[in-house]
């Protein structure tokens, strides 16, 4: 088998049209293996895809784990291109493949690596679009629908990342609910509380006492909220009602897999 990439890529479509999927995955993996070890990261990209699409002709449904992880070294290669749109479709794509051969870790990491690498490209089409890179061109409308469009799913991905990493690191719910509790106690700390019959400025442990009862959707009604704390409340409780459901979804879809 020849050592150059552009020959191997040849003999991989001649193996194809033969229906030959075997010597075609192997010659496109090859190619691609070059072209990568060349610094020809959107050729290598598309030359793993192209693997990966044999290998999923030729396996059927009986195994899976070369098409995922041909296509999940295609998006990386589209990923160092700086190609995030089409790097996040073959992370997609390679999700699929782990999770029907039941690789839960390797389908939850190109999971999270799809959807992130779909906020980095929202990003840079809000901020510098004339700077994307395209390994495949797209036909996409552009306009103010299409924009505010972009817009609005960059503001769900990016909360999404944040909150509770797409639903793939159910931990980050848990610092979000720390950081929104403690951050509530600091602010009903400034201001002041209804306890026995008297408003008063509460201590530290005070305020985190009411805090915490207060994301937990508790309400014992041994202290109330007056003035600015209300605000601070109705604040706190849309998100204890919001964080706590998305830490045991995220937990379960994360662990219950296994």
């Amino acid at each position: 088998m020849s050592s150059d990439p552009k020959v191997l890529e040849q003999e991989a479509y001649a193996f194809l049209a033969q229906e030959k999927l075997a010597e075609a995955f192997n010659a496109f993996r090859k190619a691609a293996n070059l072209h990568r070890s060349g610094g020809n990261h959107k050729q290598a990209s598309l030359c793993f895809a192209a693997a990966a699409s044999c290998w999923s002709i030729k396996s059927g449904e009986k195994a899976f784990y070369n098409s995922a992880s041909s296509y999940e070294e295609a998006a990386k290669e589209a990923e160092v291109a700086k190609d995030f749109e089409y790097a996040s479709l073959l992370y997609k794509y390679a999700a699929i493949n782990y999770e029907r051969d039941m690789e839960s870790f390797n389908f939850s990491n190109c999971f999270y690596r799809s959807r992130e690498c779909y906020r980095k490209f929202l990003t840079r089409q809000l901020i510098s679009p004339k700077k994307i890179q395209q390994i495949t061109k797209t036909n996409e409308k552009r306009g103010a629908r299409s924009f505010i469009r972009h817009v609005f799913s960059w503001l769900i991905l990016s909360f999404s990342y944040l909150i509770w990493g797409h639903g793939e690191r159910p931990v980050r719910a848990f610092f979000s609910w720390l950081f929104v509790v403690f951050s509530s106690a600091f602010f009903y700390r400034l201001g002041y509380l209804f306890k026995n019959g008297s408003v008063y400025k509460p201590n530290f442990l005070d305020a985190l006492y009411f805090s915490i009862i207060t994301f937990t959707t508790v309400g014992y009604g041994d202290i109330s909220p007056t003035g600015f704390s209300k605000v601070v409340v109705t604040i706190e409780l849309l998100c204890g009602l919001l964080f706590v459901p998305l830490f045991l979804i995220g937990l379960s879809r994360k662990y219950l897999r296994v």
